[in-house]
């Protein structure tokens, strides 16, 4: 199993906000790969998408592996006490009141071929497999919800000037299901590249484009890859910060 990533900082803007991280669980089983988007102003944004990716990672680095079903219930759990971190630091300090984050998380049994996710907010994971791309995460935003409504994707761009999340690190208390991260299980095969990102990339290149890339470029460097994609949002002029990991199994 190998991984890359490569986060560039949006037009217009001077700090990236997006952070990624990898580990490896304490008994070596399981491979996590997490990627967050800080929000809330330079520097609060910047705060809040390290503590987001460095929180999960402390706690990774100590799990050790007991079933997929124990590993989903341990992502979930996790990710609300790191959320919960961050809303404290918010509060204590005035500088980042209101910050928040995104985070998707891929945990890859590699001995097992199954995956485990989570996610809060509108940072997606994808499946590139037998030449079929799909989106595994499901996004928290207002966008997300005029698609459940029936709204097509034009009409959500016409409509929405601004895509909002509606979950957040730092707001979700881990009661109620408006307050807990999503979790999936999939099957992780040999073959399979597993893609995380940032809004920066999906929100300026549509899921066909990317499968086109996937397509010309599977066979090449993971690398060439990243680079390949960060290089289509930067042509679309993408004005948030361009983050994305991708993880060969």
């Amino acid at each position: 199993m190998e991984s890359y990533a490569i986060s560039r900082v949006g037009y217009g803007k001077r700090v990236n906000e997006d952070f990624f991280g990898a580990c490896l669980s304490a008994d070596r089983n399981v491979r996590f790969s997490i990627l967050a988007d800080g929000m809330g102003g330079h520097a609060a944004g910047n705060v809040a998408g390290r503590m987001a990716v460095n929180g999960f990672k402390e706690a990774a680095e100590k799990y050790t592996y007991k079933g997929i079903y124990e590993l989903t219930k341990f992502l979930r759990d996790t990710t609300v006490e790191v959320s919960r971190m961050i809303e404290r630091v918010a509060t204590e300090n005035p500088a980042y009141n209101g910050m928040g984050s995104t985070i998707v998380i891929l945990a890859i049994v590699e001995n097992e071929n199954k995956a485990a996710l989570c996610n809060v907010g509108d940072s997606r994971a994808y499946c590139f497999r037998s030449g079929i791309l799909s989106q595994i995460t499901k996004d928290h935003s207002i966008a997300q919800l005029m698609l459940d409504k029936g709204y097509t994707r034009e009409e959500i761009k016409r409509y929405l000037a601004q895509n909002t999340i509606t979950k957040a690190m730092g707001f979700i208390s881990g009661v109620g299901p408006g307050g807990l991260p999503d979790t999936y299980v999939t099957e992780a095969l040999r073959g399979d590249i597993f893609m995380l990102c940032s809004d920066g990339l999906s929100s300026a290149v549509s899921d066909f484009e990317l499968s086109e890339i996937f397509h010309r470029n599977a066979t090449k460097t993971s690398k060439t890859l990243c680079k390949e994609f960060v290089r289509c949002a930067l042509g679309y002029g993408s004005e948030d910060d361009i983050t994305t990991l991708l993880v060969r199994v």
